[in-house]
């Protein structure tokens, strides 16, 4: 009898596991998880309108800050929500992707909170290195300084009812001139928010 039992404890890993499944899916279709968090596809939503809205401002053709492509580069990005792992790399990863395909701006990547490259900066000390050719290092002072700075923070409220609990998350964008500190431009994306409701056992 105790063998048959110690049998029956060994397959049950066996049997639940022949029940679960691996798929590929489209993460922006409906066969995507949805959680009380942001997800993939909304976080592509998000890039897409903060893109668009900075476009279609045309500030960026005014000629305010030279000729085009402008020199950008990401300042802060500030995570005040719950998520504390929060992907800010997607959205910030799309929307540079959109406006360098824009041939608009061009971003700055020796210093700065987004698609850093300390590559410049460790080729200009291979200067003193005897092992590399110096006349293939560039010259200093010629790095790029920005023009423009593109600030973001993402943003979360939390309400509760007897019977429900929600999220709500937006993102907040801003564009200083920094050669006088001033705001050419802030927008919003559309608010995402999800809706727990309490079912009989509790959350």
């Amino acid at each position: 009898m105790k063998s048959l039992n110690y049998a029956l404890i060994l397959s049950l890993p066996l049997l639940f596991g022949a029940c679960s499944s691996v798929e590929r899916i489209d993460p922006n279709s409906d066969d995507a998880v949805t959680t009380m968090g942001v997800d993939y596809d909304e976080l592509t939503e998000w890039s897409e309108t903060l893109t668009r809205r900075m476009l279609d401002d045309r500030f960026l053709d005014s000629g305010e800050f030279g000729e085009q492509p402008i020199r950008m580069v990401v300042s802060k990005i500030e995570n005040k929500t719950d998520l504390s792992n929060f992907p800010t790399e997607v959205v910030m990863g799309q929307i540079r992707a959109s406006l360098l395909q824009s041939q608009k701006v061009r971003f700055i990547s020796t210093y700065g909170d987004d698609g850093k490259d300390e590559m410049t900066r460790d080729t200009q000390d291979m200067a003193d290195d005897p092992m590399f050719d110096s006349a293939q290092i560039p010259e200093a002072g010629q790095a790029s300084v920005a023009r423009l700075s593109l600030r973001t923070q993402i943003i979360w409220q939390y309400g509760q009812s007897t019977k429900a609990k929600q999220n709500t998350y937006v993102v907040r964008m801003w564009v200083t001139d920094v050669k006088n500190g001033e705001v050419v431009w802030e927008g919003f994306s559309e608010p995402i928010a999800k809706k727990h409701s309490k079912g009989g056992l509790g959350w």
